[in-house]
């Protein structure tokens, strides 16, 4: 079973929240999730709540992460924070993966 982190949609006519969860790949936007990592308003453009740790734990668990997620954490600088020194993130598909980095790679960069 895949699992990813992505946005599912709440809030009122006019006026949308997301929720930043953890579901299956299969599920649809609205569908069922496994967890709850964060709420963000898009009309304000802000964070109303992340649970940093809790991500962190699903990336290092094998979650994938959505692209628009990581750019909202890029722009919020938490996901520096997230990622841990000899990990990366790398792209598979349209998401993104946390995988460890090849030795060769990290001998060259020190």
């Amino acid at each position: 079973m895949a699992v990813r982190i992505r946005f599912a949609k709440f809030g009122r006519k006019h006026h949308p929240i997301y929720r930043i969860v953890v579901m299956d790949a299969k599920s649809p936007r609205e569908g069922r999730y496994i967890d709850t990592l964060g709420t963000y308003d898009p009309k304000n453009k802000r964070l109303i709540e992340i649970k940093p740790d809790k991500i962190k734990s699903w990336l290092y668990k094998g979650a994938q992460l959505g692209s628009r997620i990581k750019a909202l954490l890029k722009s919020e600088g938490i996901l520096k924070d997230l990622i841990e020194e000899g990990w990366e993130l790398r792209r598979s598909g349209d998401y993104w993966v946390a995988k460890k980095r090849r030795q060769k790679e990290a001998t060259k960069e020190v």
